[in-house]
């Protein structure tokens, strides 16, 4: 028989599994944008981003399940996002920060990564 774990255990488990995937999305994205997405429109940055972190979830782990939230376009060239996520064991947010350099002042001036994060906040997870 096994024993089943607390629900702080099971939030703790579920948190450190959720900073390494998160991490690993970061990667991949990151990766995939200095490859694909060299001097896109930054308008579509917010789209693409979306789409590449849902599918890359999706094909990561089927058992997390993704929604977006919100987006806020924060300073110029900013995108902040949160996604609400959960798993059997928990309910969490994960945050994203994406930083890119433009080329022109307009929305739709070419854009290019400088930094991008994802994160999850261990005050975010619930049972």
């Amino acid at each position: 028989m096994t024993d089943h774990l607390s629900s702080s255990k099971l939030v703790e488990k579920t948190f450190a599994y959720l900073t390494s995937v998160t991490k690993e999305c970061r990667k991949a994205l990151t990766e995939q944008f200095e490859r694909e997405h060299k001097g896109i429109p930054f308008s579509s940055v917010e789209r693409v981003m979306r789409q590449g972190i849902e599918s890359w979830f999706t094909k990561r782990d089927g058992n997390i399940a993704l929604s977006h939230d919100n987006s806020v376009n924060g300073k110029p060239g900013e995108i902040l996002m949160t996604y609400l996520g959960s798993t059997k064991d928990a309910h969490f947010k994960i945050h994203v920060d994406g930083l890119f350099t433009m080329a022109g002042s307009s929305n739709d001036a070419p854009s290019y990564l400088k930094s991008l994060n994802l994160s999850v906040d261990k005050r975010d997870f619930t049972k």
